[in-house]
């Protein structure tokens, strides 16, 4: 392994609750129907405009608006309320400690995730930072991953043997297309995704480390 790619929400941070009750109050304030909290966890990993049409049943005509809406709530509220997951931070700080180069690549805007890294105190022990510029294309999971193997290597790191950690099917489809393994974070929110192409699944932050280590994965020192 030459560097790391790390997702956000399932991954790094325990959003979930945040985003949930986020869509719920969306919903309501648009007049639209009620959607289970079970249903709208979902909606947590992709990019916010296909969680909202997709899972949370919002009209295309009324995409926009509950775009602004949900954003405007989150941001004042839930964003920088979800925690880091048990042993996550543990993880970051070992893996730059080894001198691995680390990157964040999630869909959540850019602007969101380097305010989440802020609070929780994690930016310095990433080499690059990446999320979604907007709500269109560079919001895909493959488009972002590209952006961040692309900074990496920028800032001089090799990239050849990037892994990446992240709890989706949408993780492990966009690491796909760049050649990229991904390991699944069994605490994240991908328990109902076919998740069979991914390199592993780790039930606890330490496992990753582990799974390195006894080099069940191909490990470049």
């Amino acid at each position: 392994m030459t560097a790391v790619l790390l997702d956000l929400d399932g991954t790094i941070i325990d959003s979930a609750p945040g985003i949930v009750a986020t869509v719920a109050d969306t919903l309501s304030e648009l007049g639209l129907p009620a959607v289970s909290p079970t249903r709208l966890q979902s909606v947590v990993g992709p990019p916010l405009p296909w969680g909202l049409q997709h899972v949370a049943g919002v009209p295309a005509t009324q995409l926009e608006q509950a775009v602004t809406l949900y954003r405007h709530r989150y941001a004042a509220a839930a964003m920088l309320a979800a925690p880091v997951f048990d042993g996550m931070r543990d993880l970051v700080v070992s893996l730059h400690g080894a001198g691995l180069p680390i990157a964040l690549a999630t869909s959540k805007p850019e602007r969101y995730a380097r305010q989440i890294l802020d609070h929780a105190q994690l930016t310095g022990y990433f080499t690059a930072v990446c999320g979604a510029l907007d709500d269109g294309p560079s919001s895909t999971k493959a488009v972002v991953v590209d952006r961040a193997l692309t900074t990496l290597r920028e800032k001089g790191a090799d990239t050849a043997g990037a892994v990446l950690l992240g709890d989706r099917i949408h993780d492990v489809e966009g690491a796909a297309v760049h050649g990229v393994p991904c390991i699944v974070a069994g605490w994240g929110y991908g328990a109902g995704d076919d998740l069979s192409h991914a390199a592993a699944t780790v039930a606890h932050a330490a496992q990753v480390r582990e799974l390195l280590e006894v080099n069940i994965l191909p490990v470049d020192r």
